[in-house]
């Protein structure tokens, strides 16, 4: 079955505006209401404007069948379909998914997971996006289901300097030693709009010695009281399993890389393939480790808490000469290592000066809560945005307590997007927002009947809303002179009514 898909345009609308309020179709959709046909007109307009929506007609031997319309956002796009009711059993449905799906990707190439929301009662529904290779997400019974599609299986690159600020979702120890339990975290993260997975990976033996002396044990905050050994036994993620939660990265769309603590653990992570690493802000000064770091040729991105301006000069150079004449890219992150940290310690304006300096992406890793110093580190110029995530804090574990949980990841990437795209350029005049509005300036107006051969004075010509007229700044060029013709009071001033 062959389906041409094209564009949709003003001229669809009744066409669009049958389909919505047709009564199966809003009976199996969320909104139930129909739809009044000047909100439909406006929801169009607004629709066929935005670059970040993609609505698609479908036709099968010239006549319309169906759309599918993408709504993007970051990486993710949502999809949503209808079928026309006359094409209703025809099969159509998983077709026109898969159809609308190769041209999401020749318009957003950077869009890798799709889904789509869908009622458990919608059997159709269901039954056309699982065709189409979409797979539903665990749900309680009679819930709304989300299902998700990774439209690049397997995708691994991770972009420091890309159009939209980089937001990664630190795993850490909020797994709790279970398998499963990351990879419903790594699958709620990418649900929640994140570009990105991050690990650590280490063991206790890599990271510290097993001794009872007080040189050894936490004396202040969240794990005060606690030996080295005991906090990351338990916090360390099984290196058994890095290749399963790689692979659920991947199949949600995601990069997913680590943080190693020693020159093992980045040889491990080499069998695994990962696209970059990332320094700890305590290993900044391991200089050893960031050499077999930059041996790898990978993007790397560096922590800086605690770090002076030399030795971070000191591991730049380092990684730079490891690197060689082509290096990847550098990220240099500003973060206060302290869990979780004061929003007043962050000193965010050393952002700018860290890019500037080293010639790298600067960015923020967050022990904050909330996301504000995010959004205020992205207007900035914070490129790449790192944040500890958990299902949920209430289960506990060693970083719960400065984690985000789903939604508020979720309302840290809208923010943080919506902060980035409001930076926009150094511009002045008009704008595409504002540019219709210029009709409400004020403009010079008649405000009496003028005869042809009458002077033209403050008493007949006025400055107002709205500005169909000659500007504001005109009016000392044409007091004194005379009306060309008979003017009527409220009509604009034009240059050809001034003799």
């Amino acid at each position: 079955m062959t389906l041409h898909l094209r564009r949709a345009a003003r001229a669809d609308a009744e066409l669009l505006f049958t389909w919505r309020n047709d009564p199966l179709t809003r009976q199996m959709s969320r909104g139930a209401e129909p739809v009044a046909w000047n909100d439909h007109l406006a929801w169009l307009e607004r629709l066929l404007v935005d670059h970040d929506r993609l609505q698609l007609v479908a036709e099968h031997g010239g006549v319309p069948v169906g759309a599918i319309r993408f709504d993007r956002d970051g990486r993710q796009a949502t999809v949503s379909l209808v079928v026309a009711p006359a094409a209703r059993g025809r099969g159509l449905a998983a077709p026109l998914i898969t159809a609308g799906i190769a041209e999401a990707q020749a318009t957003w190439a950077s869009v890798t997971v799709l889904r789509a929301v869908i009622r458990p009662d919608n059997a159709p529904s269901r039954r056309a996006f699982a065709r189409a290779g979409f797979v539903r997400l665990e749900r309680a019974a009679g819930e709304i289901e989300t299902w998700r599609r990774a439209i690049s299986p397997g995708s691994d690159t991770l972009v420091l300097d890309g159009p939209r600020p980089l937001v990664i979702a630190e795993l850490s120890a909020n797994h709790g030693g279970s398998r499963a339990r990351a990879v419903e975290t790594i699958e709620a993260a990418a649900e929640a709009g994140a570009d990105a997975i991050k690990l650590q990976t280490y063991t206790p033996e890599t990271m510290t010695l097993r001794s009872p002396r007080p040189e050894f044990r936490v004396e202040h905050g969240p794990w005060a009281g606690r030996t080295l050994w005991e906090l990351y036994e338990e916090a360390h993620t099984p290196w058994d399993g890095h290749a399963d939660l790689k692979a659920a990265a991947n199949a949600s769309g995601l990069p997913l890389f680590s943080t190693p603590f020693d020159p093992t653990a980045v040889d491990f992570l080499e069998t695994l393939g990962v696209p970059a690493y990332k320094v700890a802000s305590f290993e900044v000064t391991d200089l050893e480790l960031l050499a077999r770091i930059a041996a790898t040729g990978k993007p790397v991105i560096v922590s800086t808490g605690m770090a002076t301006l030399a030795e971070i000069d000191q591991a730049v150079g380092t990684l730079r000469a490891g690197w060689g004449p082509a290096p990847p890219r550098l990220a240099l992150l500003r973060c206060v290592s302290a869990y979780p940290a004061e929003p007043r310690h962050m000193h965010l304006r050393s952002i700018p000066h860290l890019g500037a300096a080293f010639g790298a992406v600067g960015g923020l890793s967050d022990h904050t809560l909330g996301w504000t110093v995010a959004v205020a580190a992205v207007a900035l110029g914070a490129r790449v945005i790192e944040k500890h995530f958990t299902l949920r804090r209430a289960d506990g574990g060693p970083d719960s307590a400065f984690s985000l949980e789903p939604d508020e990841l979720r309302a840290l990437v809208g923010a943080v997007r919506e902060a980035s795209e409001a930076l926009g350029e150094v511009r002045f005049g008009p704008t595409e927002g504002d540019a219709d509005n210029k009709i409400f300036r004020r403009s010079l107006f008649f405000t009496a009947r003028v005869l042809a051969g009458e002077p033209l004075t403050r008493e007949n010509v006025r400055a107002v809303r709205p500005g169909h007229g000659l500007p504001p700044q005109a009016l000392p060029l044409v007091l004194g002179r005379r009306a060309a013709v008979d003017c009527e009071a409220g009509q604009p001033l034009r240059w050809d009514l001034v003799a």
